[in-house]
C-alpha cells in the first residue's frame, strides 16, 4: 500500500526544515503526541550545507528535527532518552540530544589530534558511549569511551586493533565488534591502498582484543556492521581494488567459526557499485543497502543466497523493527518489508542520509 503525503503535511515539513530549529512535525495522518512515539533515528539533508538529525516513529514518519553543525552519519540512543549523532568522517563532532523533546545535551568537539569516523554505540546500561576515532596523521584506530552521566566526559581510549575503524556495534553479550577499514587517509583521500589491512575485531569493553578476522581479499575494506540479535555479525565492505572486479561485499561470522561470504552473481554484486552501506538482519534474513548502487538486496541467512534485489534510488538506512525491515532513501521514500510476505513504500518528505538506528 502506498501512503500519500497531504499538502498540509508537506507544508509543515517544509516550514520546519526552513526554520533551522528543533521543530515538531505532524506525522502523516496522525496527531503529534497521539499514537506516535519516537522509534527511529537518522540523519538528513535539507539543502546545501544544511543538515539534520530526524526522530521518526516506527513507520519512518518524521516527528521532529535537530539541526547539526555539519553532515551527520551514524546515530545511537540509550534507554535514558539520549540520542547521539556522529559527524561524517573525518568528523569533528558528536551531538547528544533528548530524543523525546529535542533538548540539546552535549555538543562534543574532537581534539586537535583526533577525528571521528562516524559511528558509535552505547553500553547496554546506557552509561557509556563508545565512538570510533582516528589519530590525525596516522589513522591509528581508537575507540573513545565517554561517561554519559559526567556530561560525556572521555574516560578511556581503546587501541591496538588496527587503523581506520569505521563502525562499532555492541553484541548481546557486551562484546564490541569493530569494522576496521584498514585504510590510512588524509581527510577522505586514501594513502595506503596497496598495503591496507582490514579486519573484523572483537574487543572487551576494557580494550582487550578477543578475536581478529581477516578476509582473503585485502582490498575489501570492512566498514559497516550489524548483528542478528544473537551471536552472528554481518560485515559490509567497500571494495578498493580493480574497478571491473566485483567480489562478494558481505560476510557473516560467528565467533569460533570461519568467515562466510554471502552469495550473488558477479553482475548482481556489480549493482552495489563496490559499496555496502547499512545492514540489518533477523533470524532468517539479511538486508543491505548501497546508495551509489541505488539498490538493496535481501539474502537468506540460512543458505547465504541472494533472494531479492530491488532498485531504490539512494538507498540508505536499514533497520529491523518488529518482524519487518525498514529502509530509508535520499529521495524520501521509505520501504517497509517482511521478506516473502509484504512490502509497502511511501514518501516521508525527508531526504534521509546514510544510516538509521532503532531508538532504545
Amino acid at each position: 500500500m502506498r501512503l500519500m503525503v497531504t499538502d498540509q503535511t508537506r507544508r509543515a515539513l517544509l516550514k520546519a526544515a526552513l526554520a533551522g530549529v528543533t521543530a515538531p512535525l505532524l506525522p502523516f495522518g496522525r496527531a503529534f503526541g497521539g499514537q506516535s512515539k519516537p522509534a527511529l533515528l537518522g540523519c538528513a539533508i535539507k539543502g546545501r550545507d544544511h543538515f539534520l538529525a530526524v526522530v521518526a516513529d516506527d513507520s519512518g514518519l518524521p516527528m521532529f528535527t535537530q539541526p547539526l553543525p555539519a553532515r551527520g552519519h551514524g546515530t545511537a540512543s540509550n534507554q535514558h532518552g539520549h540520542a547521539v549523532v556522529f559527524g561524517r568522517r573525518p568528523g569533528t563532532f558528536f551531538l547528544a540530544f533528548d530524543y523525546r523533546d529535542g533538548r540539546l545535551i552535549k555538543l562534543a568537539q574532537a581534539s586537535d589530534d583526533r577525528h571521528f569516523y562516524g559511528h558509535g554505540v552505547y553500553s547496554h546500561d546506557g552509561s557509556l558511549l563508545f565512538a570510533t576515532e582516528g589519530e590525525k596523521g596516522t589513522s591509528r584506530g581508537i575507540i573513545g569511551v565517554y561517561h554519559v552521566e559526567s556530561g560525556y566526559r572521555k574516560v578511556d581510549e581503546l587501541t591496538g586493533f588496527g587503523i581506520g575503524p569505521h563502525e562499532v556495534i555492541m553484541m548481546p553479550d557486551g562484546v564490541l565488534a569493530v569494522g576496521v577499514g584498514g585504510v590510512h587517509t588524509n581527510g577522505r583521500k586514501p594513502l595506503n591502498l596497496n598495503t591496507m589491512k582490514p579486519s573484523l575485531c572483537y574487543l572487551s569493553q576494557q580494550g582487550k582484543v578477543l578475536d581478529t578476522l581477516i578476509l582473503p581479499d585485502k582490498k575489501l575494506s570492512i566498514r559497516h556492521l550489524a548483528h542478528d540479535g544473537a551471536d552472528t555479525v554481518l560485515c559490509g565492505q567497500q571494495y578498493r581494488g580493480e574497478p571491473d572486479e566485483y567480489p562478494a561485499l558481505i560476510a557473516m561470522h560467528k565467533r569460533g567459526e570461519e568467515m562466510q561470504l554471502l552469495k550473488a552473481e558477479p553482475e548482481e554484486w556489480a549493482r552495489f557499485n563496490h559499496y555496502i552501506a547499512s545492514i540489518a538482519a533477523t533470524e532468517d534474513w539479511i538486508l543491505a543497502t548501497s546508495p551509489p548502487g541505488n539498490c538493496y538486496g535481501i539474502w537468506s541467512k540460512q543458505s547465504g543466497d541472494l533472494v531479492e534485489l530491488n532498485a531504490l534510488a539512494d538507498a540508505s538506512g536499514a533497520v529491523v523493527f518488529g518482524e519487518a525491515f525498514r529502509v530509508s532513501s535520499g529521495t524520501g521514500n521509505v520501504v517497509a518489508q517482511v521478506p516473502g510476505i509484504s512490502k509497502g513504500t511511501f514518501s516521508s518528505g525527508i531526504q534521509w542520509d546514510n544510516h538509521w538506528s532503532v531508538i532504545a
